[in-house]
């Protein structure tokens, strides 16, 4: 089992994955508290006088004596990148620890090798739980310390550094080099991301202009960048985010099958230590991390509260309590303008797109994403086979055409989606859902017995068949109480955006909703599915997550209600009786005949989940409703051209930048064609006293 659906046998190593640590491998991972005027977000985009010109003296001048106060290259330790500086900075954040203790956050800078210390360069922060010296997810053993491996794959593959970006890794507090207790997206974690783009961008050598990146927490981070609006915030990639912590660990009011493992999780990441062992590498010695970063990462060992008190405070189940509302990031974000390039899976089983839609709406400012039926993965991530996980080419090229427009002043493109479908299709729009039509359909009664455990009926060690549902019979009759039907379809019809329900109720426990897609021989393959407890008022409500799906020709809609078998919570059975008396489902529909194809192919996990959503039986209700008449079309995007590539950004290397240093690009820029393996064969030299790690 993958993501947040990993039974027992394998919940930890997901959950260390949490919101998308990937295994820290060298091939496929990706100063001061003072600081002068913060320069607006609206400050204009450097022009050719303000581009920073390389002086090839700045950097160290020999490959000994790596300093991390004066910058480190590569060629003095092999965890930074090259054609990079790494430095170490200290700040401080704006809020205080919870029992009181000022919080100083750690920052690792990368800056463009070969430029004076104080030229003004755009920057592009990463800042989350996973950037620690000793490893992303774990204590790796590193042979030496140096900065984080995490979106290695995109700082190359990207020319980052050649095109003259500053990048930023910030450490959360309690995670990595920053003291603290970690906070889950609240008060904490707020002012941290406030306190690192206002940091980055009055630094001396910054344009003003931040720009935030990131996949799973490190994308939920820029969330919280948009909904704070730090000065100098101007752009946000986000991949794969967790829209809203609560959604994350509950399902209104019910624990999801991560809700405690995902705790203890973070609780082990925030007490990874410092590196207090020197490395060498090809004879140069590597000294550990500085006593002031071993403090910092070891304050949540010294201080056992901060565990005790982040798995207390997250017992809470009600949305409403006082520590969700903290922690409300669409509710925050509300009329943000800044621009925001997300993914989402709609297959997704970790951060799947719960409050997507709500946070979507609260927003100003324009949006562009891709979107389909994958697993918790990157844009740029690829399989074993050498397949792109999300099935298209160019991620890299349209976050740098963004980041040059949003952070360089570079055209921007219109805002546009880039959507797959469960046909494994690609077409753009220009804005997502767009328009759709809603069908009402009555939803038939029915009666069951709340005995479901969702995940908790999995024996112990039990890993499950690798699909959706638990240990529940899989008939014609199991698959929900109430079973609602709709006729077949003679157009493709699209459900794009969320579903929901009203349902007529009475007793005590959980009502699990699911929508189905029925192929022609009456076998349903799961599209979405919500669970609620039956409200006492007698009628239960339910809005479904947001989804993106195409009937063909002959296949019918299923609405089915009944008790939980899902893996995906771990309800508490009633063991009473539920009645559904009725009610109806309002479902958001549209035509796919204005469909503007795009390039790309099927994502690879759209075969795995079909396979595993997929009940095993045919139904046997009859339809009682049409999904009839012309399904509005979608609102298609301003231009089908492909992509921009990466040369097509309109931010080449400026005359200004070769100006004095043309070897110096000429060499950054031949890096981005070097393999990222040459990272990991030099981190495989590394000597030191806990031995080499790849």
């Amino acid at each position: 089992m993958h993501g947040r659906t990993a039974t027992n046998a394998l919940a930890m190593t997901v959950v260390l994955i949490l919101i998308g640590a990937a295994p820290a491998v060298a091939d496929d991972t990706s100063g001061s508290a003072s600081a002068p005027v913060v320069r607006s977000a609206e400050t204009a985009a450097p022009g050719p006088d303000d581009t920073p010109t390389p002086a090839r003296d700045a950097a160290p001048a020999a490959d000994t004596d790596p300093d991390v106060s004066r910058g480190v290259t590569h060629a003095q330790n092999p965890s930074v990148p090259e054609g990079a500086v790494w430095t170490e900075h200290y700040l401080p954040s704006s809020v205080a620890n919870r029992n009181g203790d000022p919080v100083e956050l750690h920052a690792d800078v990368l800056r463009p090798a070969g430029l004076p210390a104080d030229a003004r360069t755009p920057v592009i922060l990463i800042s989350g739980p996973y950037l620690s010296h000793a490893g992303q997810q774990a204590d790796e053993e590193k042979a030496f310390t140096g900065p984080s491996l995490r979106h290695r794959a995109f700082l190359d593959d990207g020319g980052l550094f050649a095109a003259g970006y500053t990048v930023v890794f910030g450490d959360l507090r309690g995670f990595g080099g920053s003291s603290g207790c970690y906070d889950l997206t609240g008060p904490g974690e707020q002012a941290d991301v406030r306190a690192f783009v206002e940091w980055a961008a009055s630094a001396a050598w910054s344009t003003g202009r931040v720009g935030m990146y990131g996949k799973s927490y490190d994308a939920t981070t820029g969330l919280l960048g948009l909904a704070e609006r730090p000065a100098g915030l101007a752009a946000v990639v986000a991949q794969e985010p967790s829209w809203n912590l609560y959604d994350y660990l509950y399902e209104n009011g019910i624990p999801a099958e991560n809700n405690r493992t995902t705790i203890d999780a973070y609780n082990g990441i925030a007490a990874l230590p410092g590196i207090d062992h020197p490395g060498t590498v090809d004879g140069v010695v590597i000294p550990p991390d500085t006593e002031r970063y071993r403090t910092n990462a070891a304050y949540e060992q010294t201080h056992p509260e901060c565990a005790a008190g982040i798995l207390a405070d997250t017992l809470a189940s009600d949305r409403a309590s006082s520590f969700w509302s903290a922690r409300d990031t669409a509710q925050r974000a509300a009329g943000s303008t800044v621009p925001l390039f997300l993914t989402q899976g709609w297959t997704e089983r970790n951060t799947r797109p719960e409050g997507m839609a709500e946070f979507l709406d609260a927003i100003e400012g324009p949006v562009s994403g891709w979107a389909g039926p994958w697993d918790h993965v990157s844009g740029n991530d690829v399989d074993d086979e050498g397949r792109l996980k999300m099935g298209r080419a160019g991620w890299v090229d349209e976050v740098r055409a963004f980041f040059d427009a949003h952070l360089r002043g570079a055209p921007a493109p219109d805002p546009a989606w880039a959507l797959q479908d469960n046909e494994g299709r690609w077409r753009l729009q220009a804005s997502w859902p767009g328009v759709t039509r809603e069908v009402t359909a009555p939803l038939a009664p029915g009666s069951y017995v709340d005995t479901g455990r969702g995940a908790d009926a999995l024996p112990p060690d039990d890993e499950g068949d690798g699909s959706f549902f638990g240990t529940a019979p899989r008939d014609a009759q199991s698959i929900g109480a109430s079973q609602t039907l709709s006729t077949p379809v003679d157009a493709p019809t699209r459900l794009s955006g969320r579903a929901s329900l009203s349902l007529r109720t009475q007793g005590t426990g959980v009502a699990h909703a699911r929508l189905w897609d029925v192929d022609p021989a009456g076998v349903p393959t799961l599209i979405v599915e919500e669970a609620a407890p039956v409200d006492a008022s007698g009628t239960t409500r339910m809005t479904l997550r947001n989804v993106d799906w195409t009937l063909e020709p002959g296949h019918a809609l299923l609405v089915t209600v009944g008790t939980t078998d899902s893996l995906a919570w771990r309800p508490t059975p009633s063991e009473q009786k539920v009645t559904i008396a009725g009610g109806e489902a309002t479902l958001p529909l549209q035509a796919t005949t204005g469909d503007v194809p795009a390039e790309g192919q099927p994502a690879p996990f759209l075969a795995t989940y079909l396979a595993n959503a997929r009940w095993p039986v045919p139904i046997t209700t009859t339809a009682s409703f049409a999904l009839a008449d012309v399904a509005p079309m979608p609102v298609p995007s301003a231009s089908p051209a492909p992509p921009a590539r990466l040369a097509e950004s309109g931010m080449p290397s400026s005359p200004g930048l070769a100006v004095g240093g043309a070897a110096a690009l000429l060499a950054g820029a031949l890096l981005v064609a070097v393999r990222r393996s040459r990272a990991g064969a030099a981190l495989a030299r590394g000597t030191g006293r806990r031995g080499s790690r790849p």
